[in-house]
């Protein structure tokens, strides 16, 4: 099979990329899993709208019943919650989406267009043919290999599809997720909110078809990260929040699902090289405190297609501009983290604060291979 373009992972970055590229250029898109599942990274900010007019996605995501958030009420830095409504945004409201209808509609929207989406299909082996790339992978038993000029990887934050080419990866930190879902809980109707604690901070929110999310932060080297193992732990440390703890009262929180997760910020060192690119959380990953993980999937594929659709027009310095692109969101991104996180001055002595107080914006952990 031959192709301009594979792209590996079918997620919001590499399916926005697929549908921006299918139209003029022959896009494999390889997806691991059959269907999109659920999974927690819930919020869009109003300026998605804009990136999704230009697309001509606009109309379908209204129609997919995600919620709008108007408000964020954080109690971060001191006892005393602030609001910040989304009147005072020049671009409007938020969602609280449903991610699985979401991510659906990405799919479908580049298989309509004509991209060759194969779902589910395990890569295992990607490696340079030429002056292009072979990926092999395996779908229902059989083994198959694809050729393209061109990669493109948004295989998400764990993906090492292209270790060797693409130099070291950069961790800020230890943080961990740990977070319940539950149905028939009632949160304040569009407004999400936030409130720190000494060994991190946590977040609920109300999600589509009556459900709530409720997140907490923490290291993973920490003692708090072991409430996080079951849901009786992690409510019971919820519940003594002072502004969140009365919201957490319901017991169909305790009927809930649970879930754990890696949350740090990660980085290339660069997200593009000879033939290849990274987007989304495989180019750069947010601390979840940014709030911008889907938007930052919904623009790197954005640029993602448009870096590789002038490339193959002879555009030869399109994919150093793209990284050089990916490498200012990141430089933007560290220091309105570093920023953020010292807003919370309450609990400087305790090891969660502490070691993002302590930490200058150019120390971070480097993985290699």
């Amino acid at each position: 099979m031959e192709f301009d373009v594979i792209i590996i992972g079918a997620g919001t970055a590499g399916s926005v990329a697929a549908l921006n590229l299918a139209p003029f250029r022959r896009v494999l898109l390889l997806e691991a899993n059959a269907a999109p599942g659920w999974r927690i990274g819930e919020s869009l900010p109003g300026a998605a709208r804009r990136l999704l007019s230009d697309m001509g996605l606009l109309d379908a995501f209204v129609s997919g019943g995600h919620l709008p958030r108007h408000a964020l009420c954080s109690a971060w830095g001191g006892t005393e919650p602030e609001i910040r409504d989304a009147l005072a945004s020049p671009d409007g409201h938020g969602w609280q989406i449903d991610r699985v209808v979401f991510e659906r509609q990405m799919r479908d929207e580049a298989s309509r267009r004509g991209a060759a989406l194969l779902s589910p299909a395990k890569v295992v082996r990607v490696e340079r043919a030429g002056e292009g790339w072979r990926v092999t992978f395996e779908r229902q038993g059989e083994t198959y290999r694809a050729e393209s000029r061109l990669l493109i990887d948004a295989a998400g934050r764990g993906s090492r599809h292209l270790t060797g080419v693409t130099g070291p990866r950069h961790v800020d930190d230890k943080l961990v997720c740990a977070w319940i879902r539950a149905r028939n809980v009632a949160l304040p109707a569009g407004c999400v909110q936030v409130e720190t604690e000494a060994d991190g901070w946590w977040y609920a929110a109300p999600l589509p078809e009556k459900a709530g999310i409720l997140a907490f932060h923490t290291d993973a080297d920490l003692p708090a990260a072991r409430d996080g193992r079951t849901i009786p732990m992690l409510l019971a440390r919820a519940r003594r929040l002072p502004m969140l703890g009365g919201l957490l009262l319901d017991p169909n929180w305790d009927q809930g699902e649970r879930g754990y997760c890696g949350a740090q910020g990660a980085w290339l060192e660069t997200a593009a090289g000879e033939n290849w690119l990274a987007a989304g959380d495989a180019a750069l990953a947010f601390d979840p405190i940014a709030a911008q993980g889907l938007f930052n999937a919904l623009y790197l594929g954005l640029a993602a297609a448009e870096a590789a659709q002038r490339w193959f027009e002879g555009e030869s310095d399109a994919l150093s501009e793209y990284a050089g692109e990916v490498g200012r969101i990141r430089d933007t991104y560290v220091n309105h983290r570093a920023a953020f996180y010292r807003q919370e001055i309450r609990w400087v002595n305790c090891r969660f604060w502490a070691n993002r107080h302590r930490h200058s914006n150019d120390r971070h952990v480097v993985l290699r291979g």
